[in-house]
């Protein structure tokens, strides 16, 4: 089947371009979000893949995006809509600004609605529609320094259900993807962000909340040489896309599965003693 067509937001490294690459050597029609030119082209160098100019936090081009799409589509509409596009913001709370969080939530969550927003009437015209919601681990565990992005991933959670049981069994099946660690510039770029927080923490800051950051920007370095690569997380959505009955949520790496096999098991103040001794290295 040669004409199915698929949409992925936040396409240009990572999760989202190895997402493209794998639907597209299937024999897809696929169009891959990006911000830029240098992107653009990366993507219009694939075989059977468009770039789509864009900004998740940006409604106008959201709507001309997926116009485009209606447009090159027509009655033939969408049969997958894979929402990717994500930021890390972290840092102690008490030191991270409401602009922090509304840039947070704007693209995590907000610009992940209206996307799904504007494909839903082409993702109507299919006859398997499906929609693929890249969370993380940080869906169901929330750890230090992480409350914003966290919070951001569960925000994802309610979504997702409450679309599910919104548009019923003739509407597009939701499944979320819930990865690990995984070796992509996204947690290069989180990395480079504690590194900053370090320096701009005061001193009575650096006192309270030193050892969360050094212990983060540990695991970070860590998770860009071991983590999954994002190619074993395309190859997941892409099984989950091929099945009839796709799960409702789908964990990806050891990592995720040890960590919400512990967030079941112990008890919540249990695993609140784990989550510090752990992210602060006091073992």
């Amino acid at each position: 089947m040669t004409n199915r067509a698929a949409v992925v937001t936040g396409a240009s490294t990572g999760i989202g371009y190895a997402t493209v690459r794998r639907l597209a050597a299937d024999g897809w029609q696929v169009w891959g979000g990006v911000r830029s030119q240098h992107d653009s082209s990366h993507i219009e160098r694939i075989d059977g893949a468009s770039s789509l100019w864009i900004d998740v936090t940006d409604d106008e081009q959201i709507e001309t995006a997926f116009g485009e799409v209606a447009d090159s589509r027509g009655c033939l509409g969408l049969d997958l809509l894979v929402v990717n596009a994500g930021v890390v913001v972290g840092g102690p709370l008490e030191y991270v600004t409401p602009a922090d969080w509304r840039r947070q939530f704007n693209v995590n969550v907000v610009g992940v609605a209206s996307s799904i927003r504007c494909a839903l009437p082409m993702l109507r015209l299919s006859n398997d529609p499906r929609i693929i919601v890249v969370g993380s681990i940080n869906s169901r565990v929330g750890v230090p320094l992480l409350s914003p992005y966290a919070s951001s991933k569960h925000a994802l959670v309610g979504l997702s259900s409450s679309l599910r049981r919104e548009l019923g069994p003739t509407g597009p099946r939701i499944t979320m993807i819930e990865p690990g660690a995984v070796r992509t510039p996204l947690w290069d770029k989180a990395r480079e962000a504690s590194l900053q927080i370090d320096r701009d923490l005061p001193v009575a800051g650096r006192r309270e909340y030193g050892h969360f950051v050094d212990k983060a920007v540990e695991h970070l370095t860590g998770s860009s040489s071991s983590g999954l690569s994002p190619d074993r997380v395309a190859v997941v959505i892409e099984k989950c896309v091929a099945r009839r009955n796709p799960p409702l949520r789908r964990l990806v790496g050891v990592d995720a599965r040890l960590a919400a096999a512990l967030n079941v098991i112990l008890s919540e103040k249990l695993f609140d003693r784990l989550i510090r001794r752990i992210r602060s290295g006091k073992y």
